[in-house]
């Protein structure tokens, strides 16, 4: 056997191995991707409450100008909504027109309501009044 064949047979292990191993970290990510594409997923096109019914009445105020990243963050912070990016993807999504004023958001209420109030300048909307 010549120094030649050996050398490309060398090679030739050595650049399956490497193969091998791209291909095992590939169905890695993949494995553990799915459940995080489902949960996003979920969160985006199943949208759940922060808290069950009656919740929590919260005041924000939307400004002239303001845009939905900031908004996400503002009902983030107080307890608003679970997940910000979701929130911002289905604003974008179901093609939302943010109307200004001081609203009366409950933390029973899922982002699409929060969102159609946002879309529709529904103030305040008395499905939660937090009186029983």
């Amino acid at each position: 056997m010549s120094k030649e064949t050996t050398s490309n047979k060398t090679k030739k292990r050595v650049a399956s191995f490497f193969g091998r191993i791209v291909v095992y970290i590939l169905v890695l990510v993949l494995i553990a991707g799915i459940p995080f594409a489902y949960k996003f997923g979920h969160s985006v096109f199943y949208a759940s409450s922060v808290d069950s019914p009656p919740g929590r009445n919260i005041q924000v105020n939307v400004a002239e100008g303001m845009s939905f990243d900031k908004l996400a963050d503002t009902l983030y912070d107080k307890g608003v909504i679970e997940n910000k990016f979701s929130f911002e993807i289905q604003a974008r999504f179901f093609d939302i027109r943010m109307h200004t004023g001081e609203y009366t958001f409950n933390t029973s209420q899922t982002s699409r309501e929060i969102l159609e109030m946002i879309d529709e300048g529904v103030l305040e909307k008395n499905i939660n009044d937090n009186k029983s």
